[in-house]
């Protein structure tokens, strides 16, 4: 089967495409024939091996050899299924994330697939996985977790004031429908090009952060969703309510230090604080895989697409989203 390695770290050019061993899978695993993947930050840090703390795992001067297939998000159909699954059979189309989704075939844990909904399609389901997880778990990290409701002669709550920075990338995409979703008012930033994008998202309101500083305001917000990684706490602490949160998703800026001081500085900062202040990578969770799935197959979530690129030219997919100017997700097809 076709397969996209990388022997060692650095940019597009480091990708192969080899003829691989088809992969068998374990008692707990299920066997997917993917369609779609995509390209998330979490593939371009591994491809690149920075920042550096990458490399700990995945091997200091280059990948290990069980480490060097690339690609994360997968939607497909099953192919087979190992001894101990329950859940699955063959033929069933799903969505999830795992390891060597850049392959005509990939073995995955059973817990990190649901089924995808009748009527969604696989190609969007390819953008699903890490981004979709990564925007519902850190909405909730920060406290909002659906919304709130009340009784007969009740006044209704205020809803929470939620700003998403970074709303036009792939998580923040998926974070302003969520949020949405979750009941709160939305305020989304920007660049200039994205502003109707947000928008038609469903964000309440849109700041465009190359004419307007967001950080320069009264304390209004409930939760700052930080996904750009270039504003200092001290800085987005102005705008966050008292007892707020500011939640920052991904791997801080730097390649050396940052990574390590940017969550540590967040987690003693909310020692001293009411506020809340933490860096968050998400995991995988089948609960919220279903949730999302469920919000697909309703049509109250939907993915946007910025392009989409044969396996052929994975090079040209993972250099569009190097670029950080990708508006949505970088779809990767695998017919």
């Amino acid at each position: 089967m076709r397969s996209v390695i990388a022997e060692t770290y650095g940019g597009p050019e480091a990708l192969r495409i080899v003829d691989a061993p088809l992969p068998i899978p374990a008692p707990d695993q299920v066997l997917v024939r993917v369609a779609a993947s995509s390209v998330n930050p979490l593939d371009t840090h591994e491809l690149t091996g920075r920042p550096y703390l990458v490399r700990i795992v995945r091997g200091l001067r280059a990948p290990k050899p069980d480490g060097r297939a690339m690609g994360s998000d997968i939607a497909g159909v099953v192919e087979a299924v190992g001894d101990q699954v329950t859940r699955f059979a063959v033929g069933d189309r799903v969505v999830g994330f795992g390891r060597a989704a850049w392959s005509e075939l990939t073995a995955v844990t059973e817990s990190g697939l649901v089924r995808l909904p009748e009527g969604v399609p696989l190609v969007d389901a390819g953008g699903v996985g890490v981004a979709a997880i990564t925007a519902l778990q850190g909405l909730r990290r920060g406290g909002l977790v659906g919304p709130a409701t009340w009784g007969p002669g009740e006044v209704e709550p205020m809803r929470p004031r939620v700003l998403i920075i970074g709303a036009s990338g792939g998580v923040g995409t998926f974070a302003v429908q969520i949020a949405k979703l979750l009941g709160a008012h939305v305020t989304a930033v920007t660049s200039t090009r994205n502003l109707e994008l947000v928008a038609r998202l469903g964000a309440d309101d849109v700041i465009d952060y190359t004419t307007t500083e967001v950080t320069r305001g009264i304390a209004r917000f409930d939760l700052v969703l930080e996904l750009a990684g270039n504003r200092r706490r001290r800085d987005l602490a102005r705008i966050l309510t008292p007892t707020g949160s500011l939640i920052a998703c991904g791997a801080p800026r730097g390649q050396w230090l940052g990574p390590l001081l940017g969550p540590a500085g967040l987690a003693i900062a909310s020692r001293f604080s009411r506020r809340t202040y933490a860096s968050f990578l998400a995991k995988r969770d089948t609960d919220d895989l279903q949730r999302i799935a469920d919000w697909l197959g309703e049509g109250a979530l939907r993915v946007v697409i910025d392009e989409v690129h044969p396996l052929d030219r994975i090079a040209d997919a993972v250099a569009h989203q190097l670029g950080e100017h990708a508006r949505g997700k970088v779809i990767v097809t695998i017919p």
